[in-house]
């Protein structure tokens, strides 16, 4: 596939062929013109222990789509750490995912019901709990109705500053959160431009990596 491949340093996904119920993760650390070299993948504290020549499948995100290649074992290398020596990855098959991945999350977000007349919105703090490319959920101290739009401008963590995104939507959920004493409202975008969602879509595969990281460190169960 055009312009797609594995880079150095890039976090893997790793099964035996034919087992997808059990994934380990591992890191790129070298690309040869005839080798591919693996640290040991690892799920939790636990190694994947692999033989000569077994067969491998890899996934793993770039330009936000996930992709799989296969790759077949050579052996074991040491150089500062163990590592797997396999074969170069061959054929790059894009894997088809949900239409927008939604992550929980805790986002500073300003909210304004937009009026029939057109008049100024009046904006007001709320918090997103989780978003996808597609829609965010809202906690709110006020209830709005269904099919309500509102006018939202969510700030995205990006790198060491925030990203403000002014985007519009409709209500098509909204319901009372006994315990907090607030609203939790679901909200889909209408107007959203595609740099807009791209920029959530990146988003929300980093804050993925970043929960599978914690995961896989060693006695969080």
């Amino acid at each position: 596939m055009a312009g797609i491949k594995i880079q150095i340093n890039q976090k893997v996904r790793v099964t035996r062929l034919g087992d997808r119920d059990n994934w380990y993760l591992a890191g790129v650390q070298d690309i040869t013109d005839c080798e591919l070299l693996i640290s040991i993948p690892t799920k939790k504290t636990n190694p994947l222990i692999l033989k000569k020549d077994e067969q491998l499948i890899f996934s793993f995100i770039s330009k936000c789509s996930r992709y799989e290649f296969s790759a077949k074992v050579i052996g074991r290398r040491y150089d500062n750490i163990p590592m797997y020596s396999l074969t170069l990855p061959g054929e790059y098959k894009r894997v088809q995912l949900r239409q927008f991945v939604r992550v929980a999350t805790l986002l500073d977000v300003l909210c304004a019901e937009m009026s029939v007349g057109g008049g100024l919105p009046v904006f007001t703090g709320c918090s997103g709990l989780d978003i996808s490319g597609g829609g965010i959920r809202l906690l709110h101290k006020n209830i709005f109705e269904i099919n309500a739009r509102l006018l939202l401008r969510i700030m995205i963590p990006r790198l060491s500053e925030k990203r403000c995104l002014e985007v519009s939507g409709t209500v098509i959920r909204a319901w009372k959160d006994e315990d907090l004493k607030m609203y939790k409202v679901a909200v889909q975008f209408t107007d959203i431009s595609r740099s807009q969602q791209d920029l959530i879509v990146r988003y929300t595969f980093m804050k993925m990596s970043e929960q599978r990281r914690l995961i896989e460190l060693p006695g969080h169960y």
